[in-house]
């Protein structure tokens, strides 16, 4: 509290021999000649004694009678937009100090430049879904060729399921007209075998009954 004092106290040496001017009002109210600190609870106040400027010529001249009567002017710290060479510029609470304004303008100007670059954000976020939807329609479409293609592999496999199958089944087929083939030469042996046993018998036959025929009347045997 006692840092506090002596720093509003050294603070308020540098407003004596300055003029003091209301930013609301617009005008001169006086010129500081003594200034003292007070305190109550936790609010410092400063007490400036200062000569009404009355009689300013319209030219803005000063001169010895433009000074009249000394009165007390009750001022809080944070009434002082701002603390010239010359003087004292007061806000009476309603404008906020200097410092404050240029607070407050920096961090307007940090606002501003955050939000230009959220809409930068914001565009840059636009175009990406833009692509991003551009991409999906993309992949969809492939995705459609995709299952296209796989309906045909699915039908290609299909088809040469059934082509290796129609190849055994010739190969089987081959194989059996081969074994028909060796069949039918086979018959065609035996039954010409058996064409020449019939032949062969058919003459003995013919021959014994001759034989026996003739032996029967006393000739001779023949020989067919």
């Amino acid at each position: 509290m006692l840092m506090a004092e002596a720093a509003q106290k050294a603070k308020a040496n540098q407003l004596i021999n300055k003029f003091v001017i209301s930013l609301t009002d617009g005008r001169i109210l006086g010129y500081v000649t003594d200034i003292n600190v007070e305190v109550e609870g936790d609010q410092f106040y400063f007490i400036l004694r200062i000569r009404i400027l009355e009689n300013l010529s319209k030219g803005g001249e000063f001169h010895q009678g433009m000074f009249s009567n000394e009165r007390k002017l009750r001022i809080k710290p944070s009434d002082i937009v701002n603390v010239g060479p010359d003087a004292i510029i007061l806000g009476e609470g309603k404008v906020p100090p200097l410092k404050e304004i240029e607070r407050l303008h920096a961090i307007a100007e940090e606002y501003n430049t955050l939000v230009r670059e959220i809409e930068a954000k914001e565009k840059m976020i636009k175009d990406l879904k833009d692509e991003n939807y551009r991409l999906t329609r993309q992949i969809d479409e492939l995705n459609r060729e995709l299952r296209k293609l796989q309906v045909m592999k699915e039908d290609f496999e299909h088809l040469k399921e059934q082509l290796i199958k129609q190849e055994g089944q010739l190969e089987m087929a081959k194989e059996y007209i081969k074994l028909l083939e060796g069949l039918r030469h086979d018959i065609d042996v035996i039954k010409e075998d058996v064409e020449n046993l019939t032949k062969g018998y058919l003459e003995e036959a013919v021959r014994t009954i001759i034989n026996e025929e003739l032996n029967a009347r006393g000739l001779k045997k023949t020989f067919l």
